[in-house]
């Protein structure tokens, strides 16, 4: 490991802790698609959708970029900032995590005068959707998985599909850290671009369906 390495990665890397160098999957640009595509779709029908056609109305330049896209863009980073704690992997991707964001982002919502139960449960389908992707991805550290179902179980779920693949932080090798990681993040761009298009096709098509109804 090269000298000043990161000092929070440090404590994950001593015996008994998690590799924070390896085995992260996806990359940030998956997880951004699958928000984005969750919002997008939340705001195809509903009381959502209204909100969308609202914005579309005073924003027409920044249509895509709602207040509620914003929020499950932070929302699908948001787990991974356990990497800071040494902790991996674990109570940030769990069904604990996703329930906490669906009641935190109803409430903020309702206090915002938007649709509480919709946005909440948006929100807390979005944190999910991290730990779905995790879980569905290569994990090349050790333990292998999440804590999916805490605080129900603290065992680690690993799927072993390996459908997307692992992104490494070894920034000291470039042919690791920029090629191999290029290829990875274009294989979720495959898998995850039709999702993120159908749910965008989805979304414009509601508010211009209400619009003209309007």
């Amino acid at each position: 490991m090269p000298e000043g390495h990161c000092r929070f990665c440090d404590a994950g890397l001593r015996e008994g802790g998690r590799d924070c160098y390896v085995g992260n999957m996806p990359s940030p640009a998956g997880h951004l698609l699958a928000g984005a595509a969750i919002a997008w779709a939340a705001e195809s029908f509903g009381p959502l959708r209204a909100r969308a056609e609202d914005h579309v109305g005073r924003v027409p330049t920044a249509s895509a970029m709602t207040p509620l896209v914003l929020a499950c863009a932070a929302l699908a980073l948001a787990p991974d900032l356990d990497i800071l704690l040494a902790s991996h992997r674990t109570y940030t991707h769990s069904i604990a995590a996703a329930g906490l964001a669906a009641l935190a982002g109803g409430v903020f919502a309702r206090a915002l005068g938007a649709p509480g139960v919709a946005t909440g449960l948006t929100c807390g389908l979005v944190v999910a959707s991290h730990i779905l992707l995790d879980w569905l991805g290569r994990d090349g550290s050790t333990p292998r998985g999440l804590m999916a179902l805490w605080p129900l179980s603290a065992a680690y779920f690993y799927s072993g599909i390996d459908l997307f693949a692992d992104i490494s932080r070894r920034y000291w090798k470039p042919e690791e850290f920029i090629l191999k990681n290029a290829v990875s993040i274009a294989r979720e761009i495959v898998i995850l671009g039709p999702v993120v298009a159908l749910a965008w096709w989805a979304r414009q098509r509601g508010v211009a369906s209400r619009r003209t109804s309007a």
